[in-house]
């Protein structure tokens, strides 16, 4: 019997590689994701740490940079959540292009998964079928 041959070896290698390429970008979006994060916490944690920042002795000049700081601080915050916001919504696009990829590749591995089992069971059935036939051959011959 001929070896199993599946006609749609090609596309499905190609939905494999496609596959793998929305993996990889999915891991990208989410590292950069989870970085922008961190960066933001960053900026949060000094935010907090500098507007309660308590005793001690300050000139007006200190809390004058200090109130600056904090100013500052604030619009960065508000800027980095932007940047997070758009970060959290790269990934979900990215997440949707693999779980989008990854259906199509394992639509094709499960056709091919049962032409495979077809393709078995039929050598199976003609290999029966040569034995049957090399039996009553066999069989007839000594009679």
């Amino acid at each position: 019997m001929k070896r199993f041959k599946f006609r749609l070896q090609r596309v499905l290698d190609l939905r494999v590689q496609i596959r793998d390429k929305a993996r990889q970008e999915l891991v990208r979006r989410n590292g950069e994701r989870d970085h922008e994060l961190s960066v933001l916490a960053h900026l949060e944690d000094e935010y907090r740490r500098v507007t309660m920042e308590e005793g001690g002795m300050y000139s007006a000049s200190q809390l004058v940079l200090f109130g600056a700081y904090a100013e500052r601080l604030e619009g960065e915050i508000n800027n980095q959540k932007l940047v997070v916001a758009r970060a959290i919504e790269a990934a979900e696009v990215a997440q949707a292009h693999y779980i989008e990829a990854s259906r199509e590749a394992k639509a094709l591995e499960m056709l091919r998964e049962k032409k495979l089992k077809e393709h078995n069971e039929e050598a199976l059935r003609q290999e029966g079928a040569f034995l049957d036939e090399l039996a009553i051959t066999r069989f007839e011959r000594v009679d």
